[in-house]
């Protein structure tokens, strides 16, 4: 049996309270207004036929039938597979923590990074080293993220197609033999800001070899890019 709830009444009060200022005042237009909006008997109209309280029942039945129609559609599982090669020094479920650097303008930050199970999860200041006290900024922070992004590089590309590293390095071999009797005339070199000592000793490794080379370096969020 259905139960018909009935409100109790408002308590009297000496407040009146009014939904907008257009209650308040209460004219006319508001009352005309009011009475479009919710009819006397709008439960029991109907349009070609079929009342609103018959249209809710289609409605929702065909929501339902919809929902059991879709039940096999969700997304596909992904089973958890043990490691083939298991990650160096690593113990399941604990972090590991390294030390290393990130290259900044003007020298690098002493970085902690932690992982898990070989994946980095967190990046932090290194607190030991006097460098940065264990103080980062919001750039350390967010470099975590360009580790995941998804279009970092993850194949050799060869005339815009993709190869392979045998390729590459093939490709690579014949670009310096080529360029071995007019001293890398023509072949130019560009890299990021960097004051990495191993980078600095394979520019200088170049310059013998290719005095006539060009080597830029180029920062779009630098101060300055030079040209050597």
């Amino acid at each position: 049996m259905k139960r018909v709830f009935h409100h109790p009444p408002a308590p009297k009060s000496e407040r009146r309270y009014w939904q907008s200022p257009a209650e308040l005042r209460d004219t006319p237009e508001f009352r005309e207004a009011l009475s479009r909006e919710f009819p006397a008997g709008a439960a029991e109209l109907e349009l070609d036929g079929v009342s609103r309280r018959s249209f809710l029942k289609l409605m929702g039945a065909s929501t339902a039938l919809a929902g059991l129609g879709l039940a096999a559609c969700r997304r596909p599982e992904h089973k958890l597979l043990p490691f083939v090669k298991s990650a160096e020094w690593t113990i399941p479920g604990k972090n590991l923590f390294y030390a290393t650097s990130m290259p900044r303008a003007g020298g690098a930050i002493p970085l902690v990074v932690t992982t898990v199970d070989g994946r980095p999860i967190k990046v932090d200041a290194n607190p030991e080293h006097p460098a940065s006290n264990g103080g980062s900024d919001m750039q350390t922070q967010a470099s975590i993220l360009a580790l995941y992004d998804p279009d970092r590089a993850k194949a050799f590309i060869l005339d815009r197609g993709q190869t392979d590293a045998p390729a590459f390095e093939e490709y690579l071999e014949r670009l310096l033999t080529r360029h071995e009797g007019d001293g890398g005339a023509g072949m130019a070199l560009l890299l990021e800001e960097s004051d990495s000592p191993t980078r600095e000793r394979l520019r200088q490794k170049v310059r013998a070899r290719f005095p006539r080379a060009v080597w830029a370096v180029y920062e779009p969020g630098g101060l300055a890019s030079a040209t050597t």
